[in-house]
């Protein structure tokens, strides 16, 4: 039997006490106290109970009982393990029977409400020892509606439950505002919303499975000019993307990517460069310095760099370790360093230049293939984060002796990776190191990007610091 006083708070719950008592909630009386006990059975037998004081918020259950969940034989239901209903799975008992009272006989809840922290490692977790209890059970069910509280501890709850029970065959309730759990929406709005919030549960997103409508119109890709004539159609600078660039040491690299920076520096917007192999003063400086005022090196004591030297000033944010050569430089850094250099200084251009001279931190049994394609992830995200062009200067592996072909993304040294996940692959080759004559080849442009693969032969000015294509 249930006292008066019981069926009155259940009935300010908006619960009917009929139904309570169907479900085996009785008054019993302890250490003096009359408690609300709440049976927990299963196989039609009570192997726990929960027991509530309501003129004061304390709980306890029977000493040395199982965890069990609430309402569990409702599992077995044939409806449920023949997939034709779903199932409720409340964070406690008051929510699961607003569930039950609005027409959802399938609702179960957890014995022991949510956890306060996120929960490390749930194979060990005590709370959920009923995960176990049901396997069998669980195993059979289609689909879970999850009716975790909207809270801090519910979101905690509702992580876990997805990761025990599977994100595929859960869906989360959205709630009416201000209401928290379904036992408001029951008091507040009534079983027809309650019926609502279920009917309308939303899937639970699966990382790497989405809907079209899931993914934001991108509209025209954002395009920069990369600022060197002979490659200017074949070739953009577009944030969000990965471009590598490759090519023989010694060779020329260095004036080339100067040109690409020194023109986005002037008539695009900031960028960051690693400066690893080259000093910043005087020789990225004034390499950058000629590429920008379109001059000899010669000529730069002559020239008024007041202008170009102020937007180097402003525009140019420089990850290096000169200044503190104890700095061990690894990619975790690297991207720490950009980060920076995009929140604080608005960069949308990243150059690391070169590759190799990171330190590189590969994972106990991890092999150079595998690390090279965990790095590349790692800048792509970074890419697509921030919205930054990210181009990586990777040198390949040395040619055979006598051998002077012109290199391409697969040669680079450690992974085929650098040619798979590139969008844009770049390479900068002279036949002769004592002739001023180079192939600038794009031999990579991911669909849909702008650009083409093409190859063009070049020679540099001295005069003027540019490429000058060479006729065919």
């Amino acid at each position: 039997m249930m006292h008066d006083k019981h069926k009155a708070w259940i009935e300010a719950r908006g619960l009917d006490p009929k139904l309570a008592e169907a479900l085996g909630l009785e008054t019993v009386v302890m250490a003096g106290k009359a408690w609300l006990s709440v049976p927990y059975t299963q196989g039609g037998e009570i192997i726990n109970h929960k027991y509530r004081l309501t003129s004061e918020k304390d709980h306890r259950m029977d000493a040395g009982a199982p965890l069990a969940l609430w309402n569990a034989d409702c599992l077995s239901d044939p409806k449920v393990r023949s997939g034709q209903a779903p199932v409720v799975i409340a964070e406690g008992e008051w929510d699961a029977m607003a569930a039950i009272q609005s027409g959802f006989a399938f609702a179960v809840s957890v014995p022991n409400g949510a956890p306060s922290s996120e929960t490390k490692n749930l194979d060990h977790a005590k709370r959920y020892d009923w995960v176990d209890r049901h396997a069998e059970d669980l195993a059979q069910v289609r689909e879970f509606i999850i009716a975790a509280d909207d809270d801090q501890a519910g979101y905690y709850l509702r992580a876990d439950l997805v990761a025990l029970l599977g994100a595929d065959r859960c869906r989360f309730i959205d709630y009416p505002w201000p209401c928290k759990d379904l036992n408001e929406v029951l008091v507040d709005f009534g079983p027809q919303k309650v019926v609502d919030c279920i009917s309308t549960a939303r899937p639970f997103p699966i990382q790497g499975l989405y809907k079209v409508d899931d993914f934001p119109e991108r509209g025209q890709v954002r395009a920069y000019d990369v600022g060197v004539e002979p490659i200017r159609d074949m070739l953009s600078i577009v944030p969000g993307t990965l471009t590598v660039v490759t090519g023989y040491a010694n060779m020329g690299k260095s004036t080339l990517m100067n040109a690409i920076i020194g023109n986005a520096l002037i008539r695009h917007f900031p960028v960051c460069v690693a400066s690893f192999e080259t000093d910043v003063k005087p020789i990225l400086v004034d390499g950058l310095r000629v590429a920008m005022l379109g001059c000899g090196k010669h000529e730069l004591g002559a020239i008024d760099k007041s202008e170009i030297d102020q937007i180097i000033r402003d525009r140019l944010s420089i990850i290096s370790q000169a200044v503190d050569e104890d700095m061990e430089m690894d990619l975790e850094k690297f991207l720490e360093l950009s980060r920076a250099a995009v929140l604080r200084e608005g960069v949308k251009m990243i150059v690391l230049d070169p590759w190799n001279e990171l330190e590189h931190r590969r994972r106990r049994d991890e092999s150079e293939t595998d690390y090279i394609g965990r790095a590349i992830r790692a800048i792509k995200r970074f890419a697509k984060q921030y919205d930054v062009a990210f181009w990586v200067v990777a040198h390949p592996t040395k040619p055979q002796p006598g051998v002077n072909k012109i290199p391409g993304l697969y040669d680079i040294s450690g992974s085929a990776h650098w040619a798979n996940k590139a969008d844009y692959g770049l390479v900068y080759h002279r036949p002769k190191f004592d002739v001023n004559e180079a192939d600038i080849a794009v031999t990579k442009v991911r669909m849909g990007l702008p650009g083409r693969r093409a190859s063009i032969k070049a020679t540099f000015d001295f005069r003027v610091s540019k490429f000058v294509e060479l006729a065919a």
